[in-house]
């Protein structure tokens, strides 16, 4: 902006009253509020460049470690088939040895178990509540278009830095990991053999 226009966009307010003196304020100086991730990412940073690493993993974390199979399908390649979707177990199968490899790489600093845990929940939470119920209803590309619209672009979106890389290949590695942990699953309805 030159100086002309900037002049030209100022305005005086030196005598002006309204029943009391005018106060202005500088709106461009605002900082932006830092959301959860952001600022989780900054603690990271300074602990990585510190190499403050930690030796325990927190409870929240560890539950996601938790491999369960209350309906009997175990394994992704047995919940890919139960749905309908083996065709996707090769792409599948990378992207979460993709995931899984990001997550043991970082878990030895407790900011980024942190960030691993807000996006976890974050993607059971959208799958649960609002993908799964409407498995029966829709094909699997549109139950795929809601993965990518309602988990894999909003985290990748809140996630991206330069420390950690997340990309959409390893979000949806995490939605392939969650589903091999059985926290998320494509299938209704299906009797345990």
């Amino acid at each position: 902006m030159n100086i002309a226009t900037h002049q030209a966009n100022v305005s005086n307010q030196q005598n002006a009253r309204a029943d009391g003196p005018i106060v202005g304020r500088d709106y461009y100086n605002v900082e932006a509020k830092k959301g959860l991730v952001e600022k989780l990412l900054h603690k990271l940073k300074e602990q990585y460049d510190c190499n403050e690493q930690t030796q325990t993993t927190i409870d929240e974390l560890a539950r996601y470690h938790t491999r369960r199979a209350p309906d009997g399908i175990d394994g992704l390649e047995a919940k890919l088939e139960a749905s309908g979707r083996s065709a996707y177990y090769d792409d599948a199968i990378e992207k979460k040895e993709m995931f899984a490899k990001l997550l043991e790489r970082w878990s030895l600093y407790s900011s980024a178990q942190e960030i691993f845990v807000h996006v976890l929940a974050k993607a059971e939470n959208e799958f649960t509540q609002v993908i799964y119920g409407q498995i029966p209803k829709k094909e699997p590309e549109e139950i795929n278009a809601m993965v990518i619209d309602r988990i894999v672009n909003p985290i990748v979106e809140e996630c991206g830095g330069d420390l950690i890389a997340v990309n959409h290949n390893l979000v949806q590695g995490m939605v392939y990991w969650l589903a091999e942990q059985c926290f998320i699953k494509w299938h209704h309805g299906v009797v345990a053999r």
